[in-house]
């Protein structure tokens, strides 16, 4: 359902959006103080960036070589991204200390990321490394670019259950299970009372929103109002999307999935996989 040609047809160059329409941060609104900036979300394996970390070289001493050449990439495994910083899992044979420079580079077909960033932590273990690094924004569109990657992985890793005493059950036969995440994500579940098979659901992401029901053969996006997110009820509830927009709702819906948290049903989980592979 969503391949990256079908979720978006355009090309990216160094340093271009990923989502040139749905996710526009603005620097006013980012608050250096927020304490949310810290938290670190894990990375589902499933999710399809490549992460490489190129690290300097260090001479038989243990000091560093200023020598670009001799710089050497690592693929790795991401484990958790926040918006300050990330960890990633590499080949043991990686050498690197804390407050070192390196370069971290996320990449998905043709589109790149590449940030400068400083060594946290380095860990060696018997199968792997662990690096923890913080970044160092050259400058606000950079910054922006990576939030937009970091989006789809904290909506996903954010979730967390409501008390099913506390989930209003409002259509005759079906049971609803809700989870609610970061920047007013919700994921709504219905299942048959006679059945455990997923009815329908509904993710609603930002201020887009994804779902689907039985029979339906795929995925419907869509937009939300200023007064549906306000809470206030009216009688258009949803914006006009088009289809460029709605293309890339379904492509932060499938980067979403892969990133979900544990509180969701094993069972939940898969489906919603099953949709994006």
């Amino acid at each position: 359902m969503c391949r990256l040609e079908d979720a978006r047809r355009f090309t990216y160059p160094y340093l271009v959006l990923l989502f040139k329409r749905i996710l526009n941060y603005k620097k006013s609104s980012l608050d250096p103080n927020d304490k949310r900036k810290a938290i670190r979300y894990a990375v589902g394996a499933g999710f399809p960036f490549k992460a490489v970390l190129t690290l300097r070289a260090h001479d038989e001493e243990g000091e560093l070589v200023h020598d670009k050449l001799l710089e050497q990439s690592w693929a790795g495994r991401l484990t958790n991204l926040s918006e300050t910083g990330a960890s990633i899992q590499l080949h043991p044979a990686a050498v690197a200390s804390r407050g070192e420079p390196c370069l971290f580079k996320l990449s998905l077909d043709d589109y790149e990321l590449e940030i400068g960033a400083t060594i946290a932590h380095f860990r060696v273990y018997q199968k792997h490394t662990a690096c923890g690094f913080a970044f160092d924004f050259p400058d606000f569109e950079t910054q922006k670019a990576y939030l937009q990657i970091l989006e789809p992985v904290s909506i996903g890793g954010s979730l967390a259950q409501i008390d099913p005493a506390k989930v209003r059950q409002e259509t005759p036969g079906l049971a609803k299970a809700q989870f609610v995440g970061i920047s007013g994500s919700i994921l709504s579940v219905w299942r048959r009372e006679s059945s455990p098979a997923i009815y329908s659901f509904d993710f609603r992401m930002n201020a887009y929103g994804v779902r689907w029901s039985e029979g339906m053969t795929e995925v419907e996006a869509y937009g939300l109002s200023k007064l549906n997110l306000a809470g206030e009820k009216t009688d258009l509830p949803f914006v006009h999307l088009s289809q460029s927009e709605l293309e890339e709702v379904r492509w932060l819906f499938c980067l979403a999935v892969p990133n979900l948290s544990k509180a969701v049903p094993s069972d939940v989980r898969k489906f919603l996989t099953t949709l994006v592979a």
